[in-house]
């Protein structure tokens, strides 16, 4: 795997991760916003998708994966 992980703290003193593929250029950020979780896919520098949840639901997510 060609990946490349970092976690960060933006201008608004938020804290985020960023996970790059480098092989497909592409880029998945995860922040967290107060009791919201913003996730943003970037391709090749462009910004394609973004979808903000409930942190609950990110983290009912993560356990299913996990344990599932």
């Amino acid at each position: 795997m060609n990946y490349e992980y970092k976690e960060k703290v933006n201008k608004n003193g938020n804290q985020f991760v960023s996970i790059r593929d480098k092989g497909e250029n592409s880029l998945l950020e995860v922040e967290r916003k107060g009791n919201q979780i913003e996730l943003v896919t970037y391709w090749r520098n462009e910004k394609t998708t973004k979808i903000t949840i409930p942190v609950d639901l990110f983290e009912k997510i993560y356990k299913g994966m996990i344990q599932g």
